[in-house]
């Protein structure tokens, strides 16, 4: 699937709904502060960090810190639109940005050097890897390296289509979760898919939980992945999921 194909049927699809495409200039920051704080307790970024007293006053900034720095690598190319789309939805009564999700097309799903030298020039290393290091675990940087197995075994289990979607991001504000948000986000999704001749969707998450919730919107579980590193004996599990039309 090309990028202008999943443009197009993007804008098709939101002149009836809820949602609006978000840009850099217009959305970025906010859109960045909805997803660090929507993912604070999130499996696969409490391990990352790793940090030792999560009760700890600061250990909350730090992991506001982390997301907002990944959530600018990974949505910063989708909000200005060169490698996919990222949507937001709004409170209806103030306009506040509640949720986002990133889609991205099966042509873009893998990042080129061009892109991780774009996202290094305009985020800079990881807060792992600077002044910041002692804030996490000694195998932070390792664990955000381990995550790029992910890559290889999305391509293998989408190499029997070339029409494809990938929901690289999705998340609510804690304060706005539980009414609704993130299902009307799912159902869009899934209708967009439908309007690009039945295309598959594919996701990874880190949460048991929302492996569940996943299924009830057609979504089935292709593989579970325990990711380590060398060494380290914590370990995270995440599942591959996959809908067909």
């Amino acid at each position: 699937m090309k990028l202008n194909e999943l443009k197009k049927a993007v804008d098709v699809k939101l002149a009836d709904s809820d949602l609006s495409r978000l840009s850099l200039k217009s959305d970025g920051e906010e859109a960045f502060d909805v997803a660090a704080k929507a993912f604070l307790e999130d499996p696969m970024m409490v391990w990352v960090a790793g940090l030792k007293d999560n009760d700890d006053p600061k250990s909350k900034e730090i992991m506001y810190n982390l997301n907002c720095y990944l959530h600018k690598w990974i949505c910063r190319k989708h909000l200005t639109g060169s490698r996919g789309v990222t949507l937001g939805i709004k409170d209806k009564n103030d306009e506040i940005l509640t949720g986002c999700m990133s889609i991205v097309p099966s042509s873009c799903h893998k990042e080129r050097v061009i892109d991780i030298l774009s996202s290094m020039y305009y985020c800079g290393f990881p807060p792992m890897y600077g002044k910041s290091k002692g804030d996490y675990c000694p195998n932070s940087a390792k664990r955000l390296e381990a995550l790029n197995c992910l890559t290889a075994k999305r391509v293998r289990h989408m190499k029997d289509t070339k029409n494809w979607i990938y929901l690289q991001s999705i998340g609510v504000h804690p304060e706005h979760q539980g009414k609704g948000n993130g299902k009307k986000m799912l159902m869009w999704l899934n209708e967009v898919s439908t309007s690009l001749n039945n295309a598959s969707i594919y996701l990874e998450t880190e949460s048991k939980v929302n492996e569940s919730i996943y299924k009830k919107f057609g979504f089935r579980t292709l593989e579970e992945v325990d990711v380590s590193v060398p060494g380290d004996p914590s370990i995270l599990k995440m599942w591959l999921m996959r809908r067909d039309n």
